[in-house]
């Protein structure tokens, strides 16, 4: 979707509102395997004394895998951006601007930036997850495999003395 902005850029005062589905293609990785439902994003571009300020309010519902335990869980994303707008071409460079071309905005493009810089690194199914075994690959959420722990190598002798006792 393109937001036209012709006559929001020289009017201090004036907006353009949005409301859409946005496309979350390029959300898609090893974590994040599809998107549940339709994604819902809305909100608006306005002129604030001659500074462009999009602010823009996304729901959307995420099918990821865990980082630990690699099963598939769904995650509720409702997340709330504002950044800046710039036609200036010296703003390209700036990390506090997103570029304007040609008074026009594509706000999905911001909003699926702005959610991957603010979402997590590793996904968890949920805070405790224990994860695989690395031994075995049972998952420990389920309950302990039955593998012995690994010792410390540096305490052998002492595991092989008390073994024989």
């Amino acid at each position: 979707m393109t937001l036209d902005l012709r006559d929001v850029v020289g009017v201090p005062g004036h907006s353009a509102a949005f409301d859409y589905s946005p496309d979350f293609s390029g959300l898609l990785s090893d974590s994040v395997l599809a998107v549940a439902g339709t994604p819902r994003a809305r909100g608006a571009v306005r002129n604030d004394a001659g500074v462009l300020i999009m602010r823009a309010e996304l729901d959307a519902k995420l099918v990821c895998v865990c980082a630990r335990c690699l099963r598939e869980f769904e995650r509720d994303v409702s997340q709330v951006f504002e950044v800046f707008l710039s036609e200036n071409e010296a703003a390209k460079d700036d990390p506090e601007y997103y570029r304007v071309e040609g008074a026009a905005v594509d706000p999905g493009e911001i909003i699926v930036t702005e959610l991957i810089l603010r979402e997590d690194v590793r996904l968890l199914c949920r805070e405790d997850c224990r994860g695989l075994c690395p031994r075995c690959g049972a998952d420990l959420n389920e309950g302990d495999c039955g593998c012995k722990p690994e010792g410390d190598p540096r305490l052998a002798a002492l595991a092989r003395f008390l073994d024989e006792k």
